[in-house]
């Protein structure tokens, strides 16, 4: 006889958390809200040692990076995380890397390229290249009101044209403006570079741990283990629903402005900001009905301000084995971190 796979008593495999749903059996969802705060609190502090511009860890840095994406995995929000932010945060990371080598330069460990970009002065003027640019941008814009491809197309243009014609200009003035730059990319600012995005990108997916794998029911249930006053965990909890509701409103909004082919008319900037606008506005009239609704079922509970124990709350989550287990890994981290002065990429002789 063929053998069924167990699912959970209440027959539902995933529950609503902050952003998007999470497994309910998953690892990261059976902690303790305070043991998540302080894993990540934990984690951030060794991530800010790993990526320390004296002694960078660039290897220590993607094992914990390594080590969230695979608690994401099993609580399976990680697929959300790439869905979402992936044009956001690679790009961004990208650019902070590039960033910190340009403008930190350190010629230790080895000049691997050296490009002056900056004279230190500035020349008023025009040239061919700026004039077929603005001339390609304005032009997109007039035309079809939409400034990317415009840039694209100006860049190219004008890379294209310069590189076969030169770049004649006309200099009507020079000023003295900052200091000459020059961009120099050593051994040692492309390492700090490297670990410095890859530690900002991990703390970011350690904060996604809490938000992604935590309901706001959690929260409450802290608050009042912690004897936190009723009203203001009342308070709090209702504006926690409140926000949690207004994501699917968001959501149910969108799909019926997608269905109604809202968004199959090429807009240009303003278009969009007034769409966003018609969209707040029933987003708004839905918060403000469901906010009297929560006041009319509270006076009809005969909630007051000045009860102190109005009603009991069940749904507090106690602490296990697990939570321990994770705090004192996570303190066994701080002490490698901070009192040994733990550097795998070292330790490993990799750099």
């Amino acid at each position: 006889m063929a053998s069924t796979k167990k699912s959970p008593a209440h027959g539902r495999k995933f529950v609503r958390s902050f952003l998007f749903s999470v497994r309910i059996d998953s690892p990261l969802a059976r902690l303790h809200v305070l043991t998540k705060l302080f894993a990540i609190l934990a984690l951030s502090l060794v991530i800010v040692q790993f990526i320390n511009t004296e002694a960078p860890d660039p290897i220590g840095t993607i094992l914990l990076i390594l080590l969230t994406l695979l608690a994401l995995h099993l609580c399976g929000v990680l697929r959300w995380v790439f869905r979402s932010y992936l044009l956001v945060i690679f790009p961004a990371l990208l650019g902070m890397a590039l960033v910190w080598v340009a403008f930190n330069p350190d010629p230790r460990g080895g000049v691997l390229l050296e490009i002056p970009i900056y004279s230190g002065e500035l020349d008023i003027g025009i040239s061919l290249g700026l004039g077929l640019f603005l001339a390609v941008l304005i032009g997109w814009y007039v035309v079809r009101k939409e400034i990317f491809w415009g840039l694209v197309g100006g860049i190219a243009l004008a890379v294209a044209i310069t590189s076969l014609l030169g770049n004649p200009s006309l200099t009507f003035a020079r000023v003295p403006f900052f200091h000459p730059l020059t961009v120099i990319v050593s051994r040692n600012n492309l390492t700090v570079a490297v670990t410095k995005a890859l530690g900002y990108g991990g703390m970011i997916f350690i904060s996604l741990m809490l938000v992604m794998t935590t309901r706001d029911i959690e929260f409450i249930g802290v608050m009042r283990q912690v004897r936190i006053p009723y009203v203001v965990a009342f308070f709090v909890s209702t504006m926690l629903r409140s926000l949690n509701m207004a994501l699917v409103d968001y959501g149910t909004i969108r799909q019926a402005q997608v269905a109604r082919g809202v968004s199959l008319r090429r807009k240009n900037l303003f278009q969009v900001i007034a769409d966003m606008a018609y969209m707040a506005v029933p987003l708004t009239a839905s918060i403000l009905r469901r906010s009297s609704e929560v006041g009319d079922a509270i006076l009809i509970r005969g909630f007051t301000m000045k009860a102190k124990e109005p009603t009991e709350f069940h749904e507090v989550r106690p602490f296990t084995l697990a939570d321990g287990v994770v705090v004192g890994v996570c303190i066994l981290f701080l002490i490698a971190t901070f009192g040994f002065h733990l550097n795998l990429t070292r330790w490993m002789g990799i750099l």
